[in-house]
């Protein structure tokens, strides 16, 4: 709670100020009659009482609340802020709707006068009383109308309310335990380890102990290598077994394990590290500087010292610099430090940190059989799911096996199975303890932001950027800090949490995961402003507070008769505060009508069918005048109801005053945005259906970030053309231009200044998959000053040219380029931060003009896929390509370079039916991936037997391909596919792999059908 009454006193400090201010100036002394004096009143004294309610909130969240009342107070002090954000959002709408009418009026009048004119100089003259006008219009302000007033009435009485019932607006000692580290400190640690109960992660302490034993670790000093990972993970078991591992105990002479915790304590640290070489103690009397001078001189006679620094959470660096000071002469110095916090770990790490995962399934229901006796097979199977259910999380497991032990109750262990682990006895259960106590240290503006990801379904996969929109739309998101954007600021939030294991990667950037157990720890901490809604039996009746703020329907089945009730009439009339709505599921029910009587900042609509009142749902959108985020995800028959509420949106200054993000990716059939767009001037972000043309009057959302899909008019849609961009200065990230044959006009593109928009990462430039390219035509192009005959091919070349990205891209994509030569800037050595390059249907291409022989110090990948003409590739010598992909390359005949890629590690060749590799052209060494598929003429793969790192190989439809009986593979890949390549089924036999006549047969095989 006390996040939020920050947010809103960093607010109060600048949005509020300001209002009051020009309020105060823009009316006459008439005007402030009795009310209006009030409600400026009102508004100050709302200002002078912020940081008070802020102080009060911060010290409730390092308190254990115990007492209901506390609660309950507490509760209303952070409806009241909630209630104190919305009314200023109304009279900042209000501002907003009162200058765009001015401005409106204006420009009409001064539009009428110009049709009037009668020469160029009257013209010019009313031109700036036109501006004149319109900047004196826009400095007034709305008068507090007659509700607002009374709602700041309301609001200082209720406030006043609580102050008097909480006696002057503090808690009290009785109020709460203040949490205390040593409090927190309960549990301690050592090196000793029963290695019988454990899973033993032999391959992750191989890793790390490998990494001690390095060339590169041996020749420092001091070498640190942190252990990271969730809370439960089992950071500690893994230290512990390094620890005692016989090679560790030999290599060194000196072994130190300091458990160090939350307090990160200098002296107290510095004392333990001295009696655990010593096995004495000092006096508490030494000064700290002696005792560092003691251990330094201890240390000297070893020559090879291994410390384990565990559970540590210190992230400031000058205390880390204290600590290790007389480390630095002391001969080989090996640190092993556990923790949770990724920003720990880089403070301290002298080398890349070792990130511990989660259990397999098969690894932790080894582990759980440890603790419980599950020899029944019902017992079994139900034991099996509560695993599952644990998410490779050891701690979990553990504890829920050792709760079962001598339980031999069917019913007791399905308990178990479907009930929410907060729900366990307290006395008994160390599970959420132990990642509440990751929660407890957490910084106060991140608390609200992982809350509320338990809005999201369990096992979702959210997406990164919409995430930080949602918290933008809440407000979370401190924005003053200067040369930031707020999504940069949010990106580094979420940057945090993920390194601190409340979020897990995959292997999208774009995407992460919430581990269940993370995810419930999210659900137990939301009380009753967080409402979950799922389609099981008993919603109908759940209570849902008046407290609630955001609300999440899981509809999780086809019929949704579980969810009806939820929204109907009364409920909404009583649940004016909701913030959020988020829907998912199959179904929704027919009540949505009503939802123009809540403040909502969010809402989220994933649902695959409605009933026939969506239309009236979606004409509800309308009267939101809180949204920030709209994203709808739906059925494509209800696409063009969808474009006349957009169409109703755009046209309306009551219904756009905030909206920041508009997403109907989801709907799966293009959209026509009207040329109303333009007056959603605070829109940031436009995610539309991936064939939709982009509307006119786009030029004017001058904050537009993210527009990935740039689609061109064909001449049967209305839209705009590529110069529209020309401002959009601040488009980010991905960026894809479609369609691009039928802009006719050059000087559209170099309008479209793509070079200045500096902070696009991703380019993509697709002419059209369906262009047949013998279709083209002459055309007449004009250019500045003359008239110019061009071929319709080289018309596509000049529009590539002058599509030129600046040099801080890191992926680009051309697709469907009917011209015959790249432009001169696609390989130029200053996009030396390029990384990605995909060239796909580039018909004409024949590979003349060599665009990849030139370095690029930066690039991971080459693709080139559906190339017709191409006959061969010279790739340069490059020092970081990993992945090489050609794939349907008829022509294609030779590949040179590619043993000078000797950073190469995934190699793809497919349907190049004339590709011949010459006995100069050996394979690098470090591949760990080949494959070659329909090369119908190839007849050697030369270096294919020196591939130590080998671990996937795949031969397919290589008739002519032949290997010699001696040439056996270095190693043993471990996953081998040979098939319809005949010349190889000796060689097959000879090496024990399994050979395929099909191409289907290594699929059955993998089903268990072969």
């Amino acid at each position: 709670m006390a996040d939020i009454i920050a947010m809103l006193n960093r607010w109060a400090k600048s949005r509020l100020s300001a209002l009051l201010d020009g309020s105060s100036s823009s009316s006459s002394s008439s005007s402030l009659e009795s009310t209006r004096g009030n409600a400026l009143d009102n508004f100050q004294r709302i200002m002078r009482m912020m940081p008070r309610i802020e102080a009060v909130l911060e010290d409730a969240e390092e308190r254990e609340i115990q007492d209901r009342s506390v609660k309950l107070w507490l509760s209303e002090l952070r409806l009241l802020a909630y209630d104190i954000d919305d009314v200023i959002d109304e009279y900042e709408y209000d501002v907003f709707v009162a200058q765009m009418e001015a401005r409106a009026a204006q420009e009409s009048c001064y539009h009428g006068k110009r049709k009037r004119a009668d020469d160029e100089h009257h013209d010019e003259d009313e031109h700036v009383e036109g501006l004149n006008i319109l900047a004196s219009s826009s400095s007034q302000l709305p008068k507090i109308s007659d509700g607002m007033a009374k709602k700041l009435r309301e609001i200082r009485e209720r406030f006043d309310e609580i102050e008097r019932d909480q006696k002057g607006l503090r808690l009290r000692e009785e109020d709460g335990v203040r949490r205390t580290v040593s409090a927190q400190n309960s549990r301690l640690t050592s090196s000793l380890v029963d290695e019988s109960c454990i899973i033993r992660r032999e391959s992750e302490k191989e890793k790390i102990v490998k990494l001690f034993f390095s060339d590169s670790q041996v020749s420092n000093k001091i070498t640190v290598i942190p252990i990271v990972g969730m809370g439960g993970v089992g950071r500690t078991t893994l230290a512990q077994l390094i620890y005692n591992d016989p090679r560790i105990r030999q290599y060194f002479d000196l072994r130190i394990w300091i458990y160090v915790s939350q307090d990160f304590d200098l002296m107290k640290l510095t004392r333990e590290i001295y009696r655990s070489i010593t096995n004495k103690s000092f006096k508490e009397d030494v000064g700290f500087d002696y005792l560092q001078d003691s251990i330094k001189k201890e240390l000297m006679k070893f020559k090879r010292t291994f410390l384990v620094l565990d559970d540590v959470w210190n992230e400031k660096q000058c205390l880390w610099e204290s600590l290790k000071a007389p480390f630095h002469n002391a001969g080989i110095v090996n640190i092993l430090l556990t923790t949770r916090n990724k920003k720990v770990a880089d403070v301290m790490r002298t080398t890349n940190y070792f990130h511990l995962g989660f259990l397999s399934k098969d690894e932790g229901w080894l582990l759980f059989k440890q603790y419980a006796l599950c020899g029944d097979e019902n017992l079994t199977r139900i034991g099996q799911k509560i695993v599952n259910k644990c998410g490779g999380l050891p701690l979990a497991i553990k504890l829920l096996g050792s709760h079962l032990r001598f339980e031999r109750d069917e019913d007791k262990w399905m308990s178990i199975l479907e009930s929410e682990l907060w729900d366990l006895d307290p006395g008994t259960n160390e599970i959420f303890p132990a990642l509440k106590l990751s929660y407890q240290r957490m910084s106060i503006h991140l608390k609200p932001c992982f809350r509320y990801c338990s809005l999201f379904p369990k096992k979702w996969i959210p997406d990164k950027n919409h995430l930080v929109w949602l918290w933008m739309a809440q407000g979370y998101i401190q924005t003053k800090i200067r040369g930031k954007t707020v999504e940069e600021i949010g990106r580094e939030y979420f940057d945090e949490l993920l390194g601190r294991s409340f979020f897990q990667a995959t292997e999208s950037s774009d995407y992460f995961k919430i581990h269940d157990l993370v995810y419930d720890l999210a659900v137990s901490l939301s009380d009753n402003e967080f409402i979950i809604m799922k389609s099981e039996g008993g919603n109908q009746n759940k209570y849902i507070s008046n407290n609630a703020c955001h609300l999440a329907m899981l509809d999780e089945q086809t019929n949704n008769e579980a969810l009806k009730g939820i929204l109907v009439f009364p409920f909404l009339s009583r649940h004016v505060a909701l913030r959020s709505i988020f829907c998912y599921g199959q179904r929704i029910i027919n009540d949505f009508q009503l939802l123009d009587s809540i403040r909502l900042r969010v809402l989220h609509i994933e649902i695959r069918q409605f009933d026939s009142n969506f239309s009236k749902f979606l004409g509800s959108i309308a009267s939101m005048k809180h949204l920030r985020y709209l994203y709808i995800h739906t059925h494509t028959m209800w696409y063009s109801c969808l474009e006349k509420v957009i169409a109703s949106l755009c046209n309306s200054l009551h219904s756009i005053a905030n909206v920041e993000v508009l997403d109907f990716y989801g709907c799966h059939y293009p959209i026509m945005l009207p040329a109303s767009i333009k007056n959603f001037i605070n829109l940031r972000h436009l995610i539309l259906p991936y064939d939709s043309v982009m509307p006119c009057g786009i030029s004017k959302l001058t904050y537009l970030q993210t527009l990935k899909h740039i689609v061109i008019k064909d001449g049967n849609h209305e839209g705009g053309g590529l110069g529209e961009i020309e401002d959009l200065a601040s488009l980010t990230g991905s960026c894809c231009i479609n369609s691009i044959y039928y802009a006719k006009n050059v000087e559209d593109f170099k309008k479209a200044n793509i070079n200045g928009k500096k902070h696009i990462r991703r380019l993509f430039i697709d002419w059209e998959k369906s262009l047949n390219v013998s279709s083209f035509d002459v055309h007449i192009y004009f250019d500045a000053k003359n008239q110019v005959e061009i071929h319709g091919f080289e018309l596509e070349e000049m529009k590539l040219e002058a599509l030129r990205s600046h040099n801080h891209l890191k992926e680009l994509g051309i697709r469907n380029y009917p011209g015959i030569l790249f432009p001169s800037w696609l390989g130029d050595p200053s996009y030396s931060k390029l990384q990605d390059i995909t060239l796909q249907g580039c018909n004409k291409w024949d590979g003349s003009d060599r665009v990849l022989d030139r370095d690029l110090p930066c690039l991971q990948s080459i693709s080139i896929i559906d190339c017709a003409m191409l006959k061969n590739i010279k790739i340069v010598q490059s020092s970081s390509l990993r992945r090489l992909l050609v794939q349907h390359c008829p022509e294609i005949t030779s590949l040179h370079g590619l043993c000078s890629l000797h950073r190469l590690e995934k190699l793809e060749i497919k349907r190049c039916y004339n590709l011949l590799i010459s006995m100069e052209e050996i394979l690098p060494s470090k591949l760990e991936f080949v494959c070659f598929e329909e090369c119908w003429n190839l007849k050697s793969i030369p270096g294919l037997q020196n591939l130590p790192s080998l671990m996937e190989l795949k031969l397919k439809s290589c008739q002519k391909l032949e290997l010699t009986l001696e040439e056996k593979l270095s190693t043993m890949p471990s996953v081998v596919e040979i098939v319809d390549c005949p010349q190889l089924e000796m060689w097959c036999q000879r090496y024990g792999f399994k050979y395929y006549l099909d191409f289907r047969e290594p699929y059955w095989s993998s089903l268990g059908i072969l």
